[in-house]
């Protein structure tokens, strides 16, 4: 009490009692201001997010939950960092949390619809990593450090600040540090470390267009009937519609599903199943199987611009065999015209047919009211079938070569058909298939669906050039044949099987095959060839075909 109070010790105490009650009011006024900076973060106290990841990602001194809220992902991303938590980290997510997990952490989280389109092909595409070119040095850099292993999509997934762009590299090291000597042409740390601030600057986590977004979204409610068309290789264009019921047990933005299809080959299916919506514009739909289809699982994103989605279903088990690219728009929507079938017509004056889908056309719609931005197409009639609109016309060898835009009176409409006077080849997509072998009913054989489509060579009759027209799909004839690399090459021996409407499916199994030289697997390059022909004329196209390992990698549907 020495240098505080007199003898007595009276004014000693009153002055600590000063100083305590002084000192507490002050820590009570630190403790509001930390509690009003805290609650800053969108994710709620008990929320599934706070309550399963904190354990390991607390608030930090802005108020946000530490390391999650300095970056955006994409849906599936999120699920690829949220397995790899609870595998590697051990982080306390049940499986009944698993996607209530992934459903908050986009719905805060996410890529805005324009950043998200940049992205899409992957979800959408089986081939994805042969449209990936980059366009400047820095971007040569970053396919140079990080291509190798992943598409460069995948990295456009993210958006981050600097420090977690530093951290990702340092995750690398530490997780995966076989790519040092994976990369031994370069000092990949250094190179890796070198280019946080261009991905940082590229690839931002916070920007003044995802603030715009997040505050203009709104909440979504998909109910209802919507109306889709779409296209599927080896049974060809389709119309159909989607119910949307919502599954409240389930939880908010969750939905049963019904699906009903009618091809144009007069195939029709009903499927059901269970959707989800994330972030409001991210929709992902499982289907249960059909005697006429496995397990369907679908990626849409909606459009921002026309209220619609677009994206892809496929068939899980060998997942690449089936699939087809899609679009849907509310059925109680604006007028629109969506989707236009076929999408070539033939310049030499004869009837074809054109058919149109969309979402409330006018019942009174006539062949007055349709005009092409080529003058020279005539409509000569409109019927209504199943909810569509037939257009006949006609297309003189006088019209114009190439696309031609689709004008409908009253009716927003974004389509167009191309215009070809005669067939000059057919090209077979993709140039280069990748199938994988099974390795028994753990890991399924993953087949290739190839599409022969129609070209014309266009004004300058010259072949792969830029004036070159992709024309729809043709029912064309497929066989393999041996792409010969090496001596003693004996693929095609063990890779040959019928090939079915263009999809090719391994049916050798992973390995070594006793017969086989040097006792290899059922694996190795061989070619596939498809014919059509039109007007007594053959044409005939050829891609490669690549059959590799099984695909050991847990995938996480």
């Amino acid at each position: 009490m020495d240098g505080f109070t007199n003898k007595d010790g009276k004014e000693g105490i009153m002055k600590v009692k000063k100083f305590g009650c002084v000192n507490f009011l002050a820590l009570g006024v630190l403790l509001l201001m930390c509690t009003s900076t805290f609650a800053t973060t969108p994710f709620e106290e008990f929320g599934v997010v706070r309550q399963r990841c904190s354990v390991c990602h607390k608030l930090d001194q802005q108020g946000r939950v530490e390391v999650i809220e300095e970056t955006r992902k994409t849906p599936e991303e999120w699920i690829v960092v949220t397995d790899r938590m609870i595998r590697i980290n051990g982080a306390p997510i049940p499986d009944k949390d698993f996607f209530p997990v992934i459903k908050e952490l986009s719905q805060h989280l996410i890529l805005t619809p324009t950043e998200m389109a940049e992205v899409a092909y992957l979800n959408s595409d089986e081939n994805s990593q042969y449209r990936e070119v980059p366009k400047d040095k820095t971007e040569e850099r970053i396919f140079t450090a990080c291509v190798r292993c992943h598409t460069y999509g995948k990295i456009r997934s993210h958006r981050k600040t600097r420090e977690q762009w530093v951290e990702n590299m340092q995750m690398h090291l530490g997780y995966y540090p076989t790519a040092v000597p994976q990369m031994r042409e370069m000092d990949w740390p250094k190179e890796a470390m070198a280019l946080a601030d261009p991905l940082a600057e590229m690839l931002p986590m916070d920007t003044p267009e995802w603030r715009n977004w997040m505050q203009n979204r709104k909440d979504a409610d998909i109910s209802g009937e919507w109306k889709a068309a779409g296209f599927q290789p080896g049974m060809g264009y389709y119309e159909g519609t989607y119910n949307f019921k919502a599954n409240p047990q389930k939880g908010q933005d969750e939905y049963w599903v019904e699906k009903e299809v009618r091809y144009f080959n007069g195939t029709t299916l009903k499927l059901a199943g269970e959707g989800t919506l994330y972030g409001e514009y991210h929709l992902r739909y499982a289907l249960a199987p059909t005697p006429l289809t496995g397990r369907i699982e679908g990626v849409f994103d909606l459009d921002a611009a026309s209220m619609g989605f677009g994206g892809k279903w496929w068939t899980v088990v060998q997942d690449t065999n089936a699939y087809g690219n899609e679009e849907l728009y509310k059925a109680d929507g604006s007028p629109r015209v969506f989707a236009v079938f076929p999408q070539t017509l033939k310049a030499d004056g004869s009837d074809q047919i054109l058919t149109l889908v969309g979402v409330n056309l006018p019942a009174n719609l006539s062949a007055g009211d349709i005009g092409f931005s080529n003058a020279d197409m005539t409509v000569k009639g409109i019927s209504a079938e199943n909810g569509t609109w037939q257009l006949s016309l006609s297309a003189p060898g006088t019209a114009a070569i190439g696309p031609a835009g689709l004008n409908v009176k009253g009716v927003a409409c974004d389509e167009s058909v191309i215009v070809y006077n005669k067939l000059d080849g057919i090209k077979i997509f993709p140039a280069l298939g990748r199938a994988r072998v099974s390795s028994g009913a753990a890991y399924p054989p993953h087949g290739v669906q190839f599409v022969a489509r129609g070209v014309s060579f266009g004004a300058d009759g010259q072949p792969d050039t830029a004036d070159d027209l992709i024309l729809d799909a043709v029912d064309a004839k497929w066989w393999l044949e041996e792409e010969k690399t090496r001596d003693n090459d004996d693929d095609l021996k063990y890779l040959q099987t019928a090939v079915i409407n263009g999809l090719y499916t391994p049916v050798t199994t992973y390995g070594p095959i006793e017969t086989r030289f040097q006792r290899r697997e059922g694996v190795g390059l061989i070619a596939i060839g498809a014919s059509f022909s039109d007007d007594g004329k053959e044409f005939k196209g050829r891609s490669l075909l690549g059959v590799t390992d099984p695909d050991f990698i847990t995938h996480i549907k």
